[in-house]
């Protein structure tokens, strides 16, 4: 969020640059673990009957398919690798018409779209894009609200290509969606009167297999359609509640919403990886601008970002050395990650001169008293440092952020340049290591640091090019 904890603070804790092999070079690797958990109560008795004829709540999101999921990795020689075209949430967004969404989610006062991408590399992929509005004309003068999302998701494993992962993924999704089913023919069948209520599977046409879901719960009625097109799997939910008159919308016509969004997705994400380019603001920089100024190897981006009176996209990439090195030989690698923050404010220029000369004050202030944090976490901060030459205003600020209860933990190291331009403004941070790295024990080898002047100068290099080719 604009304004929110500088680099290194509490609450924007990125994992440490990786090392790799033996007992001095180490590698952190997180297993993101999506939960999601529907609350749902407290439905008249006997509102699933709708279901006959009414649509209901999604399945898991395509990235919470949690502790089942494999490890992402490179696939193994064995594997005949399958090439993933890019995808971001922006162009997830963009393949929808604006005709087709206005007219099943409008904009407005309480209208709000949402896109982000949760992976960028070369073995997965995800992407996801939502439109919601809590209080639009959902036709014939009825109040109501409204939400649209859309996800697709690809990855590799060690052990399985991504045409291969996702039958196995779109077969698991579809047995825990039809376990779940507690509606048929009309009746209930687990014996409750209220609870989210789903109803039976529905096979279609589109892609390679796909079917669809509804069902019933305090979110309202919604029809979710579930996909697998080679090596995607796309997930499509909508529906929603009225505010005024008939409590629901039908089920026939969030169904048939959905599959019309189902149709131009599968049409979009069925584009040959050759003829789908990134986009936007984060498609200013290429991995080749990144390992120009750092070092191979790069990957990304991944992109988020929503919509609104201040609009907001987050690029990031994720940049570590490849060591050559033998089966068991202790190697550690430089790198880190990458981001680019840009925000409109959409307030004129001063609301964007406000913001820069409010942030510069706050780290100001966090330098004069010490750096910021407690017995958990530490961060100091070096003196700001006006910069010439990008955009109308810019300065850099060094930080390092320590764990007093463990002094045995190397401190992670950051550089941030904040630039103002117009009436936006643009951070660029880079946390990791940018000297050392190689095979222990050889000669010359040096543990993995963060040269301040080094990080500077590869960062200031890319937000001269990011900058000059900002629209």
């Amino acid at each position: 969020m604009p304004g929110g904890p500088g680099p290194g603070g509490p609450g924007g804790q990125w994992p440490p640059p990786p090392r790799g092999g033996g007992s001095k070079g180490w590698l952190i690797a997180g297993v993101a673990v999506l939960v999601v958990l529907l609350l749902i109560g407290g439905l008249a008795v006997g509102g699933w009957i709708l279901l006959r004829t009414r649509g209901g709540e999604p399945g898991p999101p395509l990235s919470s398919t949690g502790d089942r999921r494999q490890p992402v990795r490179s696939p193994s020689p064995t594997v005949q690798a399958v090439k993933l075209r890019p995808i971001s949430g922006d162009q997830l967004c963009a393949a929808v018409p604006d005709d087709l969404r206005r007219s099943l989610v409008s904009d407005g006062t309480y209208g709000r779209k949402d896109a982000s991408t949760r992976a960028a590399t070369e073995a997965e992929k995800q992407a996801a894009c939502t439109w919601s509005n809590n209080k639009m004309d959902v036709g014939n003068g009825v109040i109501g609200h409204r939400t649209l999302s859309i996800s697709v998701a690809a990855q590799s494993t060690e052990s399985q290509n991504a045409i291969e992962y996702a039958k196995y993924r779109f077969d698991r999704n579809k047995e825990e969606h039809e376990r779940r089913v507690n509606v048929r023919e009309g009746r209930r069948t687990d014996a409750r009167t209220s609870g989210s209520a789903f109803g039976e599977l529905r096979e279609l046409r589109y892609g390679d297999a796909s079917y669809s879901q509804t069902s019933l719960g305090r979110s309202g009625l919604k029809a979710g359609v579930y996909v697998r097109q080679g090596p995607w799997l796309i997930e499509v939910v909508y529906g929603g509640s009225n505010r005024t008159g008939v409590q629901y919308p039908s089920g026939d016509e969030v169904r048939a919403a959905a599959g019309k969004v189902t149709e131009v997705i599968t049409a979009e994400m069925a584009k040959d990886a050759g003829e789908a380019k990134l986009d936007g603001p984060c498609a200013i920089l290429t991995a080749k601008d990144l390992e120009s100024a750092f070092f191979p190897a790069a990957e990304g981006p991944s992109v988020g970002g929503n919509a609104g009176r201040i609009r907001q996209t987050t690029c990031t990439w994720s940049i570590h050395e490849a060591v050559e090195h033998e089966p068991g030989q202790k190697f550690t690698a430089r790198g880190g990650e990458f981001r680019v923050h840009l925000v409109d404010w959409g307030g004129g220029s001063s609301e964007s001169k406000f913001q820069f000369d409010r942030d510069a004050k706050k780290y100001d202030r966090y330098s004069a008293k010490g750096g910021i944090g407690d017995g958990n976490i530490h961060t100091d901060y070096e003196p700001r440092q006006a910069l010439s030459g990008l955009g109308e205003q810019a300065f850099a600020v060094i930080s390092s952020t320590t764990r007093p209860n463990r002094p045995e933990e190397d401190p992670l190291q950051e550089i941030l340049i904040k630039v103002l331009i117009g009436d936006r403004t643009v951070e660029f941070t880079f946390r990791g290591t940018t000297t050392g790295g190689g095979l222990v024990g050889v000669a010359g080898y040096q543990e993995p640091i963060f040269e301040s002047s080094v990080a500077r100068r590869a960062v200031t290099r890319l937000a001269t090019t990011f900058l000059a080719g900002l629209e």
